[in-house]
């Protein structure tokens, strides 16, 4: 199967399609915990309808789990014996399900509809911007520019420090970030944690936040592709953040 990315919007009119779909489907919800513990066979084969091989043998394309893997959120699949549509959603599965009869689109849609709070981290060397966001209007936001310098490249010991002063330059950068994130943040409430820019940011980043380790679980496995940290670039962010992987057969 070959996917494609769509939007929240564009997720959202299918699902309205889907539900008007006639005939009897197998809708199949599984959390990314049950997809590592390949439930694929282990909650399929619980069930009576022959369908359930056909939809277990879709779920192992390889396409599929690349994808799946990248997201780690789970999946929702919907076979009706000649058409299959697997969503990769934004946000976790939180419940192993499978229903025959009409598509039981609700706890995808009911997700998609109404996903809470999101907070957006976008970090690349010298820039941040921390956006809080419910559903899509904008809550809150901060944004903040660092000087660091780029590591000398004529060699011998003006290279070493050169890179010394950059990986200070770039550790003061991070606990500033840090700072600012738990200062704006420290008492709001959020669902969803999405980051953007270098991913080798966050790790360090983490470590500078109190409200980052505290909210590690709601961290999204996905980065965020961000050329530049800025406002410029937020909201176009915040739509690849919601943004989902349909395969179609």
């Amino acid at each position: 199967m070959e996917g494609t990315k769509v939007t929240r919007a564009q997720l959202l009119t299918l699902l309205h399609e889907l539900a008007a779909a006639q005939g009897d489907w197998l809708s199949v919800y599984l959390r990314p915990e049950s997809l590592k513990a390949q439930p694929a066979r282990l909650v399929l084969k619980t069930q009576v309808d022959p369908r359930v091989v056909e939809a277990a043998s879709l779920i192992e394309d390889e396409q599929l789990q690349r994808e799946l893997e990248r997201y780690r959120t789970g999946l929702a699949l919907f076979y009706s014996g000649g058409t299959a549509i697997a969503v990769v959603p934004p946000f976790a599965i939180t419940q192993d399900s499978v229903v025959v009869g009409p598509p039981h689109v609700q706890p995808l849609r009911a997700a998609l509809e109404n996903p809470g709070r999101t907070l957006l981290i976008l970090v690349t060397w010298g820039a941040y911007v921390v956006a809080l966001y419910d559903v899509e209007s904008l809550v809150r936001y901060k944004k903040g520019t660092g000087h660091i310098h780029p590591p000398h490249k004529k060699g011998g010991s003006s290279q070493a420090r050169f890179a010394r002063r950059t990986e200070n330059q770039r550790s003061e950068f991070l606990r500033r970030v840090g700072g600012h994130i738990d200062e704006q943040l420290g008492q709001e409430h959020t669902d969803h944690i999405f980051f953007g820019g270098n991913r080798l940011v966050v790790k360090p980043l983490m470590q500078e936040s109190r409200f980052l380790r505290d909210h590690a679980a709601l961290l999204s496995p996905r980065t965020i592709l961000v050329k530049r940290a800025s406002l410029d670039t937020r909201d176009g962010a915040l739509v690849d953040a919601f943004s989902s992987t349909v395969f179609r057969t």
